[in-house]
């Protein structure tokens, strides 16, 4: 049996968890005057929502059919921001935005989807260039506040799920990669 195939997807996962990118804050000075610009940063929420944190989007990760982190209805435009994507999600449980100016709206978060560093989550809002709208592949997750939902599914594609699906992955998984350290 060859094994390559069966480290593939945790080299996947191991580079997704080790990527590190930062916003940086720049200030350039002349004679004549002074600019300055400010790194975008994460809105905390609203009235509404509040801020979970930056998910990885699971589109490309092996066996998801690309199974995104948020399923749901999802918009696209020029003039998207935090608000923007709060409002057109109103009601449900998890808004997302991911890279500038995609809006994701779900009743769960996929199981396959993890929680990063918020500086995973580092591109500006294509409308709104103070705020944080995800990044490449990365999804700022926001949370209905009287939402009582555990955020993840059992499994991709499935809307919820039960806690004895996403243990029986868990073990599963600690199964492999125990396997994999005795070899």
């Amino acid at each position: 049996m060859a094994l390559f195939p069966l480290l593939q997807p945790f080299a996947l996962l191991l580079l997704l968890l080790c990527q590190s990118t930062s916003a940086q804050s720049t200030t350039t000075t002349s004679a004549a005057s002074t600019t300055t610009s400010t790194a975008a940063t994460i809105y905390p929420g609203n009235s509404k929502y509040t801020y979970l944190g930056c998910y990885n989007e699971t589109t490309t990760l092996n066996n998801t059919a690309m199974t995104r982190a948020l399923q749901g209805t999802s918009e696209s435009n020029d003039t998207m921001t935090v608000e923007v994507c709060l409002a057109f999600c109103a009601g449900s449980t998890y808004a997302g935005l991911e890279y500038t100016k995609e809006c994701y709206c779900s009743p769960y978060i996929s199981a396959l989807s993890v929680k990063l560093d918020d500086a995973q989550c580092n591109l500006p809002c294509v409308a709104n260039g103070s705020e944080i709208c995800g990044g490449a592949l990365k999804v700022s997750v926001y949370q209905l506040k009287s939402s009582t939902s555990t955020g993840k599914s059992a499994a991709p594609g499935s809307m919820g799920g039960s806690g004895r699906a996403a243990a029986g992955s868990a073990l599963a998984l600690g199964a492999v990669v125990g396997g994999l350290l005795w070899l």
